[in-house]
């Protein structure tokens, strides 16, 4: 091959490279999409929570810190509950994101288990108004759970690590206390 044989595949080398950089790769860059931002599912932040009241099956935990000190259960008392785990359900429900809105004003609370087996939460911020929370069933699949905000009609689905942290709670919680047999009759009898 000649010297005028190398310098034309050059020049046409160059010549695609400057298409590319031209089209080719500026189409594909506007092709690529945005990620789509979800909707936060509480309105306050998990560094302002002060608060946090658990009730399910007839108990109830409530915890509560001061700034950015360790969490402490108030009630029951003498419940030994680690801070951190308060914490990390406190933090996993303020950041939870809307994964989908699954059901709206008139959906029958008993098809997502926000009936009376659900368990109500309520955060408290640092300022402002508590916030209601109903949790309810894990969906079908298994990756999220049904929640609702007291005062909003909408049914959403938010992680499943918020029941994760939930369920470790209550089973922190002693056993309730069986109850003792009249007369001295023997159990179950």
């Amino acid at each position: 091959m000649r010297w005028r044989g190398v310098v034309v595949a050059w020049l046409v080398c160059l010549a695609l490279a400057a298409e590319y950089a031209a089209f080719e790769r500026g189409s594909r860059e506007r092709a690529v999409p945005a990620e789509a931002v979800r909707p936060r599912f509480l309105p306050i932040g998990a560094a302002e929570v002060r608060e946090v009241r658990l009730s399910r099956d007839g108990r109830t935990i409530v915890s509560q810190r001061q700034g950015t000190g360790p969490w402490a259960v108030v009630e029951p008392r003498a419940v030994s509950i680690p801070p951190d785990l308060i914490g990390a359900f406190a933090t996993a429900l303020a950041e939870s994101e809307e994964i989908a809105r699954v059901g709206a004003a008139g959906a029958d609370p008993k098809t997502f288990g926000l009936d009376a087996g659900a368990t109500r939460v309520e955060v408290r911020p640092e300022s402002g108004e508590p916030v209601v929370v109903t949790i309810g069933d894990t969906n079908p699949t298994g990756t999220a759970v049904y929640a609702q905000r007291q005062g909003v009609p909408d049914v959403v689905l938010i992680g499943r690590n918020v029941r994760y942290y939930e369920d470790l709670i209550f089973q922190a919680l002693p056993a309730p206390r069986v109850p003792v047999p009249e007369g001295g009759a023997p159990v179950g009898g």
